[in-house]
């Protein structure tokens, strides 16, 4: 049975990657690098430092990472931050896990501050029970750190009461890593074969359709 959900953040609540790629495109242009749009697309969810030594090769990544991630960082909070919008429905599904006494923990390889906006926005304060970002573990995804980091914010349970919603390959990786089952939602716009490759056991269309086929998504493992 089902007793709790780490849900990434990027691309499952809110509809952001497209503004994530945005930076991206924006900061790597910045130092010289000219990457086409869908190809930074499909590298959002792993966390930067990721995304840089996978583009870029290996000295000029650990030179330049520092300055790329910074301007990206401040390139996306003060021109695209505000332009995010939750996907459909993510409170009332919430609502619905919480009275269910389902525990609720957030998990994403974004920064704090990015968090707090997206909690902000959402309004789902009240019906988390944890929050674990890249600024609190070594590694981020598809590292397993963020969710093992999770996990720990919900004492007493197994790894088979826990499941993860995640739109993105690098969530399924990260957590078949701790034998955690991973539920795919294609809002983030990711196919269903790759995520199902990546190890997602069953996939939904967004948050709302998470609801409408509640209870029934919870029945995994």
């Amino acid at each position: 049975m089902i007793k709790a959900i780490i849900f990434d953040l990027d691309g499952t609540l809110v509809d952001s990657v497209d503004y994530h790629t945005e930076a991206w495109v924006k900061a790597l242009a910045k130092y010289g690098y000219d990457f086409p749009f869908e190809k930074l697309r499909q590298q959002i969810g792993k966390g930067s430092s990721y995304i840089i030594q996978d583009l870029l090769p290996t000295a000029e990544a650990k030179n330049l990472a520092s300055d790329i991630n910074q301007y990206r960082k401040q390139y996306y909070q003060n021109n695209l931050l505000a332009k995010v919008q939750p996907f459909p429905q993510v409170k009332q599904l919430f609502e619905t896990l919480k009275a269910d006494g389902i525990k609720i923990v957030l998990g994403s390889s974004a920064e704090n501050e990015i968090i707090t906006h997206y909690q902000k926005l959402l309004e789902i304060d009240n019906l988390i029970d944890g929050v674990t970002t890249t600024d609190d573990v070594e590694h981020s995804k598809p590292e397993p750190d963020i969710f093992k980091s999770a996990l720990e914010q919900l004492p007493d349970r197994a790894t088979e009461e826990v499941i993860v919603v995640g739109d993105s390959p690098y969530d399924a990786i990260a957590a078949n890593q701790i034998s955690l089952t991973t539920i795919g939602v294609l809002c983030g716009g990711f196919t269903t074969k790759t995520l199902t490759e990546a190890g997602c056991v069953a996939i939904y269309q967004d948050p709302s359709d998470l609801l409408a086929n509640y209870p029934q998504f919870l029945q995994v493992g």
